[in-house]
């Protein structure tokens, strides 16, 4: 029988211009990075920016905290 594998990484990351990210946060930046991660992969594209801005907490401004991000896709040899 013969077989084809192959694998891809999906390599992601968040920051905040001046502060570390809140550790409260870190899920919703999670399921912000797969769904946007996702859509941007089904229209084609192999890399690109995320951003969410968030507000979770009674410590978080009311208009939320913004984080930015990058993600890609790459293919091992």
């Amino acid at each position: 029988m013969q077989q084809l594998e192959r694998s891809k990484t999906v390599t992601y990351r968040w920051w905040r211009e001046d502060n570390e990210i809140i550790s409260e946060h870190i899920p919703a930046l999670e399921e912000t990075a797969d769904n946007q991660i996702a859509k941007m992969m089904a229209e084609g594209f192999t890399s690109g920016t995320l951003n969410d801005n968030i507000r979770m907490t009674d410590e978080d401004p009311e208009d939320g905290v913004p984080y930015e991000g990058w993600w890609e896709v790459s293919t091992p040899n």
